[in-house]
């Protein structure tokens, strides 16, 4: 939901064909606050798709109240690039992919006519894409659909709203706002044969202000079939100490306007998820919801077992790692700590009762500068290596999960320019397009061993800042870099 230009900068790991082997030795453990939370119902997706109809103003979501600072909910720190890297030549890919299918999928146009036309238009699409068992899922703000291999839909277009059972984004009749879903995500996990599918939900009033109360929603498949019956989860995520939180005292706006219940709340932003053999994760970056500070990434770890098997209660552990990296720059909040997702059904990590492993980068504003009164260089060395053990435990009544992290040195990268544009008449001459950010954007393992180590490894991607070499001309340009990191060993719990 936030600007993704400083979440980018790592995103698959292999750092231009090398591979960072990361020595023993933690920095941080902690086990975290367990809560349970309760199924809420169900969905359909068949029964769910509406006829693409309707279009009308608004359409963009309003300010109501004329309480603009607090309605906004794209409050990234990071709001400029860091100095762009020289870039160097690099050795060509050893393999030769070629395109296998590719086929037309969600637009705004499909977006926008869901639900009766009772949308709103919406940028960025955070594009979430999963694939499992013959078929395909694809999901944006603020709509989903499934397809098979081949690419010809099996469903209509399903916005989110009524997907999660909630009143439409807006209702063109009455003006009525509904809750505003964002950030979706989808994954299949082959060992379960279910479909998992994860969103951030803002509760709003009828006008459209926003309350405070938000949480993640998960909905998990029945079975391995994504067009049938799925179950309903919330998980509430402003730590304010209601709902079962936590209370991580977040600013309090001194005068809210009406029908603002939770003025101290948080807001869980930017979600993602990932998965080992024993659990399914989520994690967050926590800002307070109606101030500029940044609290720190929050990680979510849940039995995937029980959540595969539709249980009725479901047990949570959430890990805050606010203070939790100690880098050559001083104690830093982790930030975007992307989960790790384990192709097939045997290469998961069993080491220490199983470990799910994490990434991060600390270029952000974020990760330096948390409190959000001064801008920071945007630049770093460092890469942050998480490794959450004990993961069998969430099965448990008592779960005991301990999270450690390694910081590594890599080499310098930066928190990425806005997209460059064709020349042209306006708007299209100017820089308008936001990249990503200097985090990482995927995180897989594991990987195979190469000719430099015999171990396994974590690989990630990472937009940055970079140079070319041929000509200064050119300017400084969004770039991936790929990066590959070899994790520390796992120890038992309690142990460092």
């Amino acid at each position: 939901m936030r600007s993704r230009r400083v979440a980018a900068v790592l995103g698959a790991i292999t750092l231009l064909g090398s591979l960072i082997v990361i020595v023993p030795g933690t920095v941080f453990a902690g086990s975290g606050f367990t809560r349970q939370i309760s199924a809420a119902g169900t969905a359909n997706l068949r029964s769910s798709a509406s006829p693409d109809v309707g279009f009308e103003q608004p359409e963009i979501r309003t300010e109501p109240d004329g309480d603009a600072s607090a309605e906004e909910v794209d409050r990234s720190e990071t709001e400029g690039a860091g100095a762009p890297v020289t870039a160097a030549s690099g050795k060509r890919a050893k393999s030769n992919p070629e395109l296998g299918v590719s086929f037309q999928g969600l637009n705004h146009r499909s977006q926008r006519l869901a639900n009766g036309g009772n949308q709103f238009s919406l940028e960025p699409p955070d594009q979430g894409l999963c694939a499992g068992n013959g078929y395909v899922m694809e999901t944006v703000n603020d709509v989903l659909r499934v397809y098979n291999t081949a690419g010809d839909p099996l469903i209509g277009v399903v916005d989110l709203n009524t997907f999660y059972g909630y009143a439409p984004a807006i209702n063109r009749t009455t003006g009525v706002q509904g809750p505003f879903v964002t950030d979706p995500s989808c994954y299949f996990d082959q060992a379960t044969g279910r479909w998992f599918h994860v969103v951030l939900t803002l509760e709003v009033t009828p006008r459209g202000t926003f309350t405070g109360k938000n949480h993640l929603d998960l909905a998990v498949s029945q079975g391995s079939n994504p067009t049938g019956t799925w179950n309903i989860y919330r998980l509430p995520v402003q730590d304010d100490g209601t709902d079962g939180t936590p209370d991580h005292h977040c600013f309090t706006q001194p005068t809210p306007p009406a029908g603002r219940t939770n003025p101290s709340a948080c807001l869980g932003d930017y979600p993602h998820i990932g998965a080992d053999a024993n659990g399914f994760y989520v994690t967050t970056n926590e800002y307070s919801f109606f101030g500029v500070n940044f609290i720190g990434a929050q990680i979510y770890a849940f039995s995937k077992g029980a959540l595969a098997s539709g249980a009725s209660v479901v047990q949570v552990v959430q890990l805050n790692t606010n203070g939790a990296v100690d880098s050559s720059e001083g104690t830093q909040p982790g930030f975007t700590v992307w989960p790790a997702i384990s192709p097939g059904t045997g290469q998961f990590a069993t080491g220490a009762g199983g470990t799910e492993y994490f990434l991060s980068s600390n270029a952000a504003d974020e990760a330096t500068e948390p409190a959000g009164t001064t801008p920071g260089p945007r630049e770093s060395d460092e890469l942050i290596v998480w490794a959450l053990t004990n993961t069998s435990s969430l099965a448990s009544a008592t779960p005991n999960i301990n999270l450690t992290n390694k910081v590594l040195g890599v080499g310098d990268y930066s928190a990425p320019p806005k997209a460059n544009q064709k020349a042209g008449d306006f708007p299209l001459g100017q820089c308008i397009n936001d990249t990503t950010m200097s985090t990482p954007s995927s995180c897989s393992w594991p990987n195979p061993p190469t000719t430099r180590s015999s171990r396994s490894s974590i690989r990630t991607t990472a937009a940055c800042s970079r140079s070319p070499t041929r000509t200064a001309s050119f300017g400084a340009r969004s770039t991936l870099r790929f990066l590959s990191a070899a994790p520390p060993r796992p120890e038992s719990p309690g142990t460092s």
